[in-house]
Order: structure tokens, then C-alpha cells, then sequence
């Protein structure tokens, strides 16, 4: 392959040395595909998403990120769902890729256009030495309603160095750069390049035409795009810029394509390989169907080892079905085109690690690779059980017709795994079509998709952070959130979030729902973060109390968010601050559990089980003052053995009751010692407070490859914890279920809450043992299914609730089988007796009162048989009584021959009061208490039917 001396690696080097080394950017490492903290996206799709705090001013300048003014790297992206989606173009064209390498230059706050024009035109003309005839580029032409003006600056700055009739106007579609439905947003300049060149290709900008495409995109973030479309301009302004890294290798390599690149050349190997098919990859058979397959598979195990590697896992919503989607969308297109056989696509993972593993180097992590292979051996032998029973359920749905209808098509979704784009592949070839918009219909009337979630807005908006800086305001010092004693603050700040605006004090004429935000020099308060709930208390001064019922901190300000209880609030008074340290205490035992848990969590199901191929790691957490609630990787129900020796790992170091020690340390150092805890994706400030339980940080950092480490909880956190972990007295695990496919969700209590919790479990057993020593009747059996389901509602120790759930439910088969025995030979007694009673009758007509048996209609009907079986001929009437439940029952029966003659067992039953059933049997309810006027009814009734025997 003719690289013109511009593999990828170098094109990708390049980029990133000419902005880190000439021009003084800090090189930040991509981001994980999977958001981490950011509802609003399904995955990362460009490379600022991870900088949106910096654009939004929210980021804590405690943080090197935080305090980053200027930023370059390759981005890992995907582009599958939501605003920007390429699916359905990839392999039909030659550039659309639902994953991509971006190559991005950011400035936050620090230069704008003029720089980043130039410097743009810099790199490409001087470095990669585009041809400056085949450049093209666009700047924004002014929104149709006139918000956003005609950004002639940057007309005016691209005027310097390109022709005019190579500038071009863009609208808003094409030039206004918006992340999502919501967050940083602004217009942009794109710059365009003429595979063919000796022409003026003006025309073709914009037009998707193959040969003329754009490859780089500045945007000039101005605006933040708020919930309801409301544009609002942002304090500073910022500069992010994103290059299609294969895009410029597909130039820099003199071909047309991006597949004809030496980053696809592997992967299309190893796909001739895996499905032995007989043609190689061939870009001259462009629009065949198995080249369109080959760029389909290659894309998609792209995208899938990048997405998989970083923590997503299919599944049927939201994220996990994009993720399903593409599988089963490449595999179909291995097995339709391409001839493969099931499991042709796990065997792809190897090439892309390979590609990709030496940029991006978490991706050769072995555990990860095997993680990868297993998660898609799976899908592919799932999917390859549900295809041919789809496939017939397409069969009949093509039948009479041109139009897949949105109902078999959604059909097709939910029940058998089929994405709606292999459905309407399946009908291409049949020269046929799937009507989409009834599809849509489906999936939003039945709410199977899953989506995107909008993000809340925040108490201290860039816009009034602004203020604050201006202000010259300083930010919060909260080192005293670590104390347990009340301290002195002055208010800096009194915030009317009602009128989004700060005033010089507040009172308690506010309402309850006019929430006010003070800002102290200091505070003791802790804010909400890392997945811990925010402190209350009050706040008190010489002018008035305030009630602290949240504490959120922005961009290093802590606002304490409530209502004035009396008198009011003033800007530079002294106040003393009151945290409630009641509630706090079983906060601080539940973090400090918390970090323990996800120790015994890596012993037990990582450790203990070296062959199981998902390590174990924290996916999130909350702790508040009534639970510990921790989400981590894991693939399989955790077993009740397993449960149980996590609980017991817990409480064995609580009873130790080990030292808790925290130190703000480098984060350098920090980041050397063995057995270190962090979660991935997060920005921790540089110092950074390191939590150890039972090794004090200074041991730690004497030795910091000491192997033993890896024996101790060691975690970066900025959290308020316990000084002695047996301070949490106790641990209960009360639950653990699936969060998503590969994510499991534990909930723990501790202290006070596991103490009521193990003494709710006695109780509740103390129930089971009394009801299981009744005797079996039916009372026990509703009883024993009451309890089972309360035990299961009940938040009690989890082995106590499996095992007492497993102890009801033995007793209820028990119970079954007694009853069901009592049963039998109760109505045995019943039989008898009625054949006993019939040798005694010389009656025609009988009626007969019995409370032996009850009121249970099988009994009777029993009785009734039993004298049929001896004398057919006599006309019975029977009445089972229960006193107790001052209930009876009749039960009819008239010979063949007397229904004949006109007599009806209805009528009879009848006699005494509602009855029904057939002319031959009939049934009557009644009260115990009515019986005996009953039997004269039903004897006088005798008297109407003997004249018609």
C-alpha cells in the first residue's frame, strides 16, 4: 500500500506535536466513549464533550482540568444514535463511520478565531502541505430568526489567506455547531478539500459529493443552548475544533476513501480470513454488495471494541440497544454477503486492538480483550438463536404485499432482535420497503427505545459565575467540611434564584418555594459530590437563621440552597455555621463502607474467581444518610454464597475496627501507589485527598509498589468519612440485582439502619416458624403466601431474605401436599358417607343436613356421587354447614328420569333462596344461620314435584 510516507500514526502525530509542542496546548487524553456523569449524550460524538464543564465555567479549579486553558488530542467518538447519527450511511459511502478518531484543538477562555484560523491554515498548508486551490471553507450566515448575526469576523479573517470564490456562506444546519438538544453551542467555520483539484469545486461544498469533503470543523462556542431552545451567550468565549482523522489520512494517502487507508487494510484481511470469502476487499467493485459488507463489518467491530473496552454492554435500551443494533447489523452482513458462520465477528477483536492498542493503550489491556470477546461471542450466539424465527416471522410478513408494515417491523424489534435497518435490508433485497413512520408509531407508543435524558439545570449557571468572578469573589474555602465542630463564616454572597439574580440579603417573607443560595467565605457544610449527599443544618447570625436543606458546589463556589427560617440574611455578616453531625454520622459510615465494600467486592468475585474474565469495578455510587447503594462491573447474579462472603469480609474489618486515615497528597504520587482505587473518567484536584483504611497515606507513600497494598482499601476521595471504621457498628446487604447488562447494583445499611434491619429479619422469621407449625389448612396456606411476599418487599439482610423466602416456600409445597392429602381423604369420608346414607334411604326425595364436611363443594359433590353410585334414583338434597363461618351450601341432584318428566334441580335450589346450575344439578348458597328454615323450604318443595313422577 502506497502510504505517500503518511501512515495513520504519523498523520495522528503529527496533529497532536504541532499544538502541544509549537503551540503550548496540553495533550488530554481521550475520553472513555461512554459519558461518565452526562445523562444528555448515549456517547461520546465529538472531542469536547469531556470539556464541557470548561466551556460551561463549572469545572473546579482545584483540578488541573479545571485549571486548562488550552487542549489538544485524538478523541475516540462514536456516532450511532441521537442528534448525530452516521448509521445508516456507513459502508454505503466511502467517509460516514459510526466510529471515527477526532483530532481536536481547544481553547477555553484563552485564544478565539483569530489564532485558531490561523493556526488551522498553519498545519494544513505548511505541515501536511495541502494545496492551498483544493481548500475551501464556510462561515456561519446568521440564524433565519436573527438571534445569532452573520459572523463576518471570521469571513473577514479567512479573507487574509484564502481566495474569496474559495469562502463560502453556511447556514445553520451546515455552520452552527451544537453538541446536543442542550449545552455549549456557537458557530462555525468548516474547511473543505478537492480530492480532484485544477477546478473551482465551490459548487460541490456541502453536497455530499465523495471527492470534495470536509475535514475540519472550528466551532466558536459562544452560546449555551438551555432546556426549551433559549440560546444565551456565555461569559467567555472558546474555541473547539475537530478533524476526521481518517478523513485526512484518506488525503494525505492519495486515495479516494477512508477505507482505502492502511488503518482498514488489516481488519479487511481478517475478515477474508474469518468468513473465507472468496474475494478480497476491492474498492473498484464500490457499490457490490460484499464491499459494502466488508466496510459494514470493519466499521462496526471498530466501533464496538472502542465502546465495549470503555464499559458499554448491549442491551435492550437506550445505549445498550445502539450497541445490539450494530452487532447484529455487521453480523447479518457477515452471513448474508460474505457466507460467515456464527462467531466470525468475536474473532475480528484482535486486529482492531492491534490497530488502535498503540495510541490507545488501555485497549491491549488483556482482561479487557477477553471481556470484549466474551461479551460479543455472546451476542453473536444469541442473535443467532432468535434469526430463524425472525426470519419467518418476515416470511409471513412480506406475504401480498410491497410495504413491511410498521407493526411487523416493530414485531420484528421487540420480539426476535431484528434492528429496524436489517429489516428494511431484508426488503431491499426483495425489492420492497418497511413503512418507518408506523414504525416510529410503535416504538414510541410502546417506549422500547430508550434515549436520551435531559440534563437538569444547575442552581449557579455560567452566567452568574461570571458575576461572582467579576466580582471578585473568591471561591469557597472548604477544608472545615472534614471538622465535626461548628465554625465562623462571613456571607459573601445572598442569591434570589427566583430572579436569578444575587441581592444584599434575604428575608423570610420569601415562600417556601423561592429558594435562596448563600455563598460563605468558608463553610464546614459538605457539598454533594463523588456520589455523596450534601449536608444540612442551619446557618445562624445576629440578623436571622437560615435552613441549609442542600449544599451544591459550583466551579469551586458552595452555594448553601434553602429558606430563611426567621429574620434574614445579609451580605457581610458573621455567622456560625451548624451542620447536623446526627445525620452526617451515618453518611460518613456508609462511605467509609463504601470504600470497604468495593474491596470485598474485588476479593470475592475478582480474587477468588481469577478464571472469571470481568474484573470488578465501580460504575457508581450514592451515599446518603440512610443507605450505601454501589454499582460495579459484573457479569452473572451474584450468587447467595457469594453475598454472604462479601458480608461477612465487610463486617470481619469492621470488627477490627481499623484506623481510617486521608491526606491531600500530589496527584502524581498519588497515582503510584499499589492498589489504588479510582474511578475511571473522573477529574480529581491536584492535591488530591487519598482515603486509606487501616495504612496510614504516609506508609503508603514510603513504599508505594508494596504488594501488600492491594490487601487495603485505598481510594482517591473527597468525602467526609468515619475516623475509626468500627464506628459503623454493623453491615447488612439488602439487595443486588442487574443495573444493565454487565452492571450490578448493591445496597447496603449500616449502623442503625443494619440493626433494625437484622431485628425486622427476626421478626419476620419468628413469623415463618409460627405459621410453618400451624396445621395445614388453607387459613395457613394464604398466610404463609402473605408472608412470602412481605418478606420479599421487607428490606432485610439479603441471606436472611433468601434463605427465609426459600424456608416459605418449602413449607408451602409441604402445606400443599398435606392439604392436598386431606383433601383426598376427606372426600374418600365424603364417598363413603354418602353410600352409607343411601343404604339407609327408602325416600324418593331427600333433604339431609351435614356440617362434618363443611361447606366445601367438592366434598359434598363428593357425598352426592357416592349415594348416586348406590341409589340413581332419589332426588337429593343436600346442605353442608360451617358454623364457624356461619356459611352453608346446597348441592342438588335430580335423576335423568325425573328431569325428564318436567322436575328441575334449579327449581329446588331455588326454593331456599339465589340458586343456579343445570336442570339434572344445581347449587345454593346460604347462611349457617338459615338452615334450618332451609330444610322446611326445601321439604315443602317436595310436595310441587312428587305429582309429576
Amino acid at each position: 500500500m502506497a502510504l505517500n510516507g503518511w501512515p495513520v500514526s504519523k498523520v495522528r502525530q503529527e496533529f497532536v506535536d504541532f499544538f502541544v509542542k509549537k503551540y503550548g496546548h496540553t495533550f488530554s487524553p481521550s475520553s472513555p466513549v461512554v459519558p461518565h456523569n452526562d445523562p444528555t449524550l448515549l456517547f461520546i460524538n465529538a472531542g469536547m464533550n469531556q470539556f464541557k464543564d470548561l466551556f460551561l465555567g463549572t469545572a473546579d479549579p482545584s483540578t488541573e482540568f479545571g485549571r486548562m486553558q488550552r487542549a489538544a488530542n485524538s478523541q475516540l467518538c462514536i456516532r450511532a444514535g441521537g442528534k448525530h447519527n452516521d448509521l445508516e450511511d456507513v459502508g454505503r459511502d466511502t467517509y460516514h463511520h459510526t466510529f471515527f478518531e477526532m483530532l481536536g484543538s481547544w481553547s477555553f477562555g484563552d485564544y478565539f478565531k483569530k489564532d485558531a484560523i490561523k493556526w488551522a491554515w498553519e498545519l494544513l498548508t505548511e505541515v501536511y502541505k495541502l494545496p492551498k486551490d483544493r481548500l475551501y471553507v464556510t462561515y456561519f450566515e446568521g440564524s433565519p430568526d436573527g438571534t445569532v448575526a452573520c459572523d463576518d469576523e471570521t469571513r473577514d479573517l479567512w479573507r487574509e489567506l484564502v481566495a474569496d470564490d474559495h469562502i463560502l456562506k453556511g447556514n445553520m444546519k451546515d455552520n452552527f455547531w451544537e453538541m446536543g438538544d442542550t449545552g455549549p453551542c456557537g458557530p462555525c467555520t468548516e474547511i473543505h478539500f478537492d480530492r480532484i483539484g485544477g477546478r473551482n469545486a465551490a459548487h460541490l461544498v456541502n453536497q455530499d459529493d465523495p471527492m470534495v469533503l470536509e475535514i475540519w470543523n472550528l466551532v466558536f462556542i459562544q452560546f449555551e443552548r438551555q432546556q426549551g431552545g433559549k440560546l444565551v451567550k456565555l461569559p467567555k468565549p472558546h474555541v473547539d475544533t475537530g478533524m476526521g482523522l481518517e478523513r485526512l489520512t484518506s488525503i494525505m494517502q492519495g486515495v479516494t476513501s477512508n477505507y482505502d487507508t492502511d488503518a482498514w487494510a488489516p481488519i479487511f484481511a481478517a475478515i477474508q480470513e474469518v468468513t473465507k470469502y472468496p474475494k478480497s476487499y476491492d474498492p473498484l467493485r464500490d457499490k457490490d454488495d460484499d464491499t459494502v459488507a466488508y466496510r459494514v463489518i470493519a466499521d462496526h467491530i471498530r466501533c464496538l471494541t472502542v465502546a465495549l473496552a470503555d464499559g458499554a454492554v448491549p442491551d435492550s435500551v437506550g445505549r445498550g440497544f445502539v450497541l445490539r443494533r450494530i452487532i447484529r447489523r455487521a453480523i447479518r452482513y457477515g452471513t448474508q454477503f460474505l457466507g460467515a458462520e456464527t462467531g466470525f465477528f468475536t474473532k475480528l477483536v484482535d486486529p482492531v486492538v492491534e490497530s488502535l492498542g498503540g495510541f490507545f493503550t488501555h485497549l491491549k489491556d488483556p482482561k479487557t480483550v477477553t471481556r470484549v470477546k466474551a461479551i460479543l461471542n455472546d451476542e453473536e450466539e444469541s442473535f443467532a438463536k432468535t434469526w430463524k424465527v425472525g426470519l419467518k416471522h418476515f416470511e409471513a410478513a412480506k406475504q401480498n404485499t410491497k410495504v413491511i408494515s410498521g407493526q411487523d417491523a416493530f414485531v420484528l424489534h421487540d420480539r426476535y432482535g431484528f434492528p429496524v435497518d436489517l429489516t428494511r435490508l431484508l426488503a431491499e433485497k426483495e425489492g420492497m420497503s418497511v413503512d418507518m413512520d408506523a414504525f416510529e408509531a410503535e416504538m414510541k407508543s410502546n417506549q422500547t427505545s430508550g434515549g436520551r435524558v435531559a440534563a437538569g439545570k444547575t442552581f449557579l449557571d455560567a452566567h452568574l459565575l461570571d458575576h461572582l468572578k467579576k466580582d471578585n469573589i473568591a471561591i469557597t474555602k472548604d477544608s472545615a467540611k472534614y471538622d465535626w465542630t461548628p465554625i465562623e463564616a462571613t456571607v459573601v454572597a445572598v442569591l434570589n434564584k427566583a430572579k436569578g439574580a444575587f441581592e444584599a440579603e434575604a428575608d423570610a417573607s420569601l415562600t417556601g418555594e423561592d429558594a435562596v443560595g448563600v455563598l460563605l467565605d468558608v463553610t464546614s457544610f459538605y457539598a454533594e459530590a463523588g456520589g455523596q449527599i450534601f449536608d444540612t443544618g442551619v446557618i445562624k447570625g445576629s440578623s436571622g437563621v437560615f435552613d441549609v436543606k442542600k449544599v451544591l458546589s459550583f466551579a469551586g463556589y458552595v452555594a448553601h440552597i434553602g429558606n430563611v427560617q426567621s429574620g434574614k440574611v445579609v451580605v457581610g455578616e458573621k455567622v456560625t455555621l451548624e451542620v447536623d453531625y446526627n445525620r452526617r454520622l451515618p453518611i460518613a459510615s456508609n462511605h467509609t463502607s463504601t470504600h470497604q465494600l468495593n474491596l470485598c467486592l474485588r476479593r470475592v468475585l475478582q480474587d477468588e474467581k481469577p478464571d472469571h474474565f470481568m474484573e470488578v469495578h465501580q460504575k457508581g455510587s450514592l451515599v446518603t444518610d440512610e443507605i450505601l447503594r454501589f454499582d460495579f462491573s459484573y457479569n452473572t447474579k451474584l450468587a447467595t454464597e457469594d453475598i454472604a462472603r462479601v458480608e461477612l469480609l465487610l463486617n470481619e474489618a469492621i470488627a477490627k475496627n481499623y484506623d481510617v486515615f486521608s491526606k491531600e497528597v500530589s496527584l502524581e504520587d498519588a497515582k503510584k501507589i499499589n492498589g489504588l482505587r479510582q474511578m475511571f473518567g473522573e477529574k480529581y484536584p491536584d492535591p488530591v485527598s487519598v482515603v486509606c483504611v487501616g495504612k496510614s497515606v504516609d506508609e503508603l507513600l514510603a513504599n508505594p509498589s508494596n504488594e501488600e497494598w492491594r490487601n487495603y482499601s485505598i481510594e482517591f476521595c473527597g468525602g467526609t468519612h468515619l475516623k475509626k471504621l468500627g464506628e459503623a457498628q454493623k453491615a447488612v446487604i439488602v439487595s443486588e440485582d442487574a443495573l444493565m447488562k454487565g452492571v450490578r447494583r448493591m445496597v447496603v445499611l449500616t449502623r442503625d439502619a443494619a440493626s433494625k434491619s437484622i431485628a425486622a429479619g427476626d421478626e419476620l422469621v419468628a413469623e415463618f416458624k409460627q405459621l410453618a407449625s400451624q396445621t395445614p389448612s388453607d387459613a395457613a396456606l394464604k398466610a404463609l403466601s402473605v408472608l412470602n411476599k412481605k418478606v420479599g418487599d421487607s428490606s432485610i439482610p439479603l441471606t436472611m431474605k433468601n434463605t427465609l423466602r426459600d424456608d416459605i416456600d418449602a413449607s408451602i409445597k409441604v402445606f400443599n401436599t398435606a392439604i392436598k392429602a386431606q383433601s383426598a381423604s376427606l372426600k374418600t369420608d365424603a364417598t363413603a358417607y354418602g353410600v352409607a346414607l343411601a343404604g339407609e334411604s327408602k325416600d324418593t326425595f331427600l333433604v339431609h343436613t351435614i356440617d362434618k364436611f363443611g361447606a366445601e363443594r367438592e366434598l359434598l359433590q363428593a357425598l352426592v356421587d357416592g349415594f348416586v353410585s348406590v341409589k340413581a334414583d332419589v332426588g337429593l338434597f343436600i346442605i353442608g354447614v360451617d358454623a364457624a363461618k356461619d356459611k352453608a351450601l346446597a348441592v342438588v341432584a335430580l335423576p335423568a328420569a325425573f328431569v325428564g318428566k318436567g322436575l328441575s334441580a334449579v327449581d329446588w335450589a331455588k326454593s331456599v333462596g339465589k340458586g343456579g346450575g343445570k336442570a339434572n344439578a344445581a347449587q345454593a348458597g346460604l347462611t349457617a344461620a338459615a338452615v334450618p328454615t332451609a330444610v322446611s323450604q326445601a321439604t315443602a318443595f317436595i310436595a310441587t314435584m312428587q305429582p309429576k313422577l
